[in-house]
């Protein structure tokens, strides 16, 4: 590993620990991948939950078709296709956010509409 990307995965590293530190969270396992992103596995950051504490972002991403939260999403929903994800969400938009009146119902919606498309 050449050292510029062993910094530069360690900065992201530190940087997602104090995140997830300062919100409540602790990290029980990561990896990085050759690309310089990091999946953190988090026992006590559930999907819903999730979605409770990130859903202005998420919706914001989803508006614009692609984002870290919406990756997140579809890691934590078990889609293999994370830009696909993001793709459907998006052209899915108000479907998926007209009326949304609590976070889960996001969950459900997107099981409910996507599950054979995503």
């Amino acid at each position: 590993m050449k050292a510029k990307d062993f910094f530069r995965n360690s900065i992201t590293l530190a940087i997602l620990s104090s995140v997830l530190v300062l919100g409540g969270c602790t990290i029980t396992d990561v990896t990085s991948s050759t690309s310089g992103t990091l999946d953190a596995v988090t026992p006590d950051v559930t999907l819903n939950r999730f979605v409770d504490i990130r859903l202005a972002s998420i919706q914001k991403e989803a508006a614009q078709g692609e984002g870290e939260n919406l990756e997140a999403l579809a890691e934590l929903m078990g889609k293999k296709d994370k830009q696909a994800f993001s793709f459907w969400v998006h052209e899915n938009y108000d479907a998926l956010f007209t009326d949304l009146e609590k976070p889960s119902q996001l969950i459900s919606r997107i099981e409910t509409r996507g599950n054979e498309l995503i």
